[in-house]
Order: C-alpha cells, then sequence, then structure tokens
C-alpha cells in the first residue's frame, strides 16, 4: 500500500514534469514517421509496378497504365470524412456496435465536472477501468488503464479531457491485444499486439532504460517503430500495479512490462497471426464493418485466445479505427511470404480507380451520344 499511496500521491506532478520531454520526442518520432513513410511507398509502388511520385505535405502519388492514386502517410482515399467522424467517436461506435448484436465492455460517459457515473462503474464492476476520450484522438493518446480506485480515475480524467471534454469510463477486458484489418469487408491481416518493454541492466532505473529505448529507436535502421515510448499516467499505473516507479532498478537480464497500452509498442512485439483468427470472428468483423459502411478498418480485439470465437468470457471488440496505420502491418517480428498488405490495398486501390475511370468514360460517350 505504501508504494501505491506515493504513486498517488506524486502520480500528477511526476506526469507534469514529463511532458515536456514527451513532447520534444514527439517532435523528433514525427520526423522519423515522415521519412519512414516517405520511403515505404515508393517500395510499395516497386513490389506493384507502380511509379511513386513524392509530393509536398507529406502526399504521394502512385501511377500505374495511366491510373493513379493518392496516399499520405497511412491515409488513403476510401472512407468518406464523416465516416471518419463517425468512427472516430468511441461512444457513438458502441452504440452501432450494440445495435448489430455485438457485445461491448460495460461504459459510462462523463466529465471531469460530473464523475459520479465513472465511480459508480469503478464500485460496481469488480474490474479495473479504462479511461479515454470519447474521441478525437488515436494512437493511445489520453487512454489510461488499469484504474482501481478513485483517485486515479480523477487523474486519468484529467488526462483524458486534454483532448476531449467527454469522456468514456469502461470496464478493462483482459487478453492479448490483435488487430484485424478489413479492406472492403475483404479480411487481409491480423497482428497480436504485445505491450511495451525493457530489459534491466542491473544498474539504470526503468525510466533510464525508457529514454535509451526512445533513443534507439530514433537511431536504429531499419526503423523499428514510428512512436516514443512515454512514461505516462498507464505507464505509472501499471508500474504501480507490479510495486515499481520509474526509478526501480531492475535486476540484469529482467524484463519489465512498462505498461499495458500497446500502441508504443516496437517490431519485436507485433506478431502476424492471420492464420489463427477463429472463422467465426472474421466473419463476424467482416459483418460488422459492412454494416458500420467503414471500407478499410482496423478491428480492435481483445481476447484470451483469437483462435477460440469471442465471448464476453474469452474477449470483445474494443475498438473500430478508420485509417488504420499500415506500419503496425510492416513492423513485425515474423513477415509473412507473399504481397505485403500495402501492396493488397494498392492493387485493390488501382482496381477501384480503373473502375472509376471507365465509368466516367462510359458516362462521357452516353453524354456525346445524346447531344448527337
Amino acid at each position: 500500500m505504501g508504494l501505491v499511496s506515493t504513486f498517488t500521491r506524486n502520480l500528477f506532478r511526476g506526469s507534469r514534469l514529463l511532458d515536456v520531454p514527451a513532447i520534444l520526442a514527439q517532435v523528433k518520432f514525427q520526423e522519423l514517421r515522415r521519412r519512414y513513410y516517405d520511403e515505404y511507398w515508393p517500395k510499395v509502388a516497386q513490389e506493384t509496378g507502380a511509379v511513386c511520385e513524392k509530393w509536398d505535405g507529406g502526399f504521394h502519388r502512385l501511377t500505374r497504365g495511366g491510373t493513379a492514386i493518392l496516399v499520405r502517410g497511412p491515409e488513403v482515399r476510401l472512407d468518406d470524412h464523416l465516416t471518419l467522424d463517425l468512427m472516430g467517436n468511441k461512444a457513438l461506435t458502441y452504440r452501432l456496435m450494440a445495435e448489430q448484436g455485438f457485445a461491448v465492455p460495460e461504459h459510462v460517459r462523463f466529465r471531469v465536472t460530473g464523475m459520479s457515473k465513472a465511480l459508480a462503474l469503478l464500485k460496481s464492476s469488480g474490474r479495473p477501468l479504462v479511461i479515454k476520450p470519447a474521441s478525437g484522438t488515436g494512437g493511445g493518446r489520453g487512454v489510461t488503464t488499469g484504474i482501481t480506485a478513485a483517485a486515479a480515475l480523477r487523474f486519468a480524467a484529467l488526462s483524458a479531457a486534454r483532448f476531449d471534454a467527454d469522456l468514456i469510463a469502461e470496464e478493462q477486458i483482459e487478453g492479448h491485444s490483435y488487430r484485424l484489418l478489413f479492406l472492403d469487408g475483404q479480411f487481409i491481416d491480423a497482428i497480436r499486439r504485445d505491450p511495451p518493454r525493457v530489459t534491466g541492466d542491473g544498474r539504470h532505473s526503468i525510466a533510464d532504460l525508457v529514454a535509451a529505448e526512445n533513443r534507439q529507436r530514433l537511431l536504429l535502421r531499419p526503423v523499428t517503430a514510428l512512436s516514443p515510448l512515454r512514461l505516462d499516467r498507464d505507464a505509472w499505473l501499471y508500474l504501480a500495479a507490479q510495486d515499481l516507479l520509474p526509478r526501480s532498478v531492475p535486476a540484469k537480464g529482467e524484463t519489465i512490462i512498462v505498461k499495458r497500452a500497446v500502441n508504443e509498442n516496437t517490431l519485436t512485439e507485433n506478431v502476424v497471426v492471420r492464420n489463427s483468427v477463429h472463422a467465426e470472428t472474421i466473419v463476424n468483423c467482416a459483418r460488422l464493418v459492412r454494416a458500420l459502411g467503414v471500407r478499410f478498418a482496423g478491428i480492435d480485439i481483445l481476447a484470451r485466445d483469437i483462435a477460440r470465437p469471442l465471448t464476453r468470457d474469452n474477449g470483445l471488440i474494443g475498438e473500430v479505427n478508420t485509417t488504420p496505420g499500415l506500419h503496425h502491418h510492416d513492423l513485425v517480428a515474423n513477415r509473412q511470404p507473399g504481397p505485403s498488405v500495402a501492396a493488397v490495398l494498392v492493387e485493390h486501390l488501382f482496381t477501384l480507380a480503373g473502375q472509376s475511370a471507365w465509368r466516367e468514360t462510359q458516362s462521357l460517350a452516353h453524354l456525346r451520344m445524346a447531344a448527337a
């Protein structure tokens, strides 16, 4: 209890002290991300027999056989802005999922000015809670897991409120984190995303090891990660649950999982599992994305065993992500034979662009005939 009490007293102050270097690190990683995609799309173009032209603002144009497609970082021109905004609202996404008959985590909406619903869920759930912004974020920003005490809930709410005044408190589902990728309703990939970790050397603290890991991520080539590993509230809580603090010094060879949130993991912690996903899960997820009208979707699932059907005991769908990060499927520990995920995507985009051009040609021909 002493360590946890120390944690709750110093959480807000300690995390504020870490904000400035975290922001500076984020700027450096934004540049790394830009360079990564500047190298990524020419490789995809070569794989698909296209020509890649770099434009300003992070845009790339891929051209093949007179047909062109436009991309920017992980973004492609498939889903409209209304779909993107709708799926970005986690509360509305849960409502739509429930309407389609999918089980969703027990959750409540609240604000920092009125936390009674969240506190009541914490008391009644019997499980740790996850606190997150209701919309407007991605990549795990503002998300804190493992909430078991009212003080930690209040701190997590303050953190999440920096991104959106509307917040969600939901029961934490135990299991591994999976990302299933769907393109126009077709299943194309699945990865298991393990949480980020560091390995002790018997001399340096966890904070020192995290700093060293971030320096290495910026320097290593080929790239292994596009985000810094942050000692945020999620990390403080996860470490405290292990009776650890950022200043704790792990033994030599001891592996420490830094946080539950997987968005800041690295290449060695992403494992392709597309052949392990239960067929029923694939069918149901495909049905969901079609019903929601999402053309390019990353379905996040928390499950104890992805080879078994999803149930409340085994796991649930947590989020439906639009513009899913393509790097998650490229920076993997066990690259698979065959075309890359990006190559499958680009081939599909070229096919759609070709069909659109054909329809436009037919429409113009029809107009000319009508005019004649």
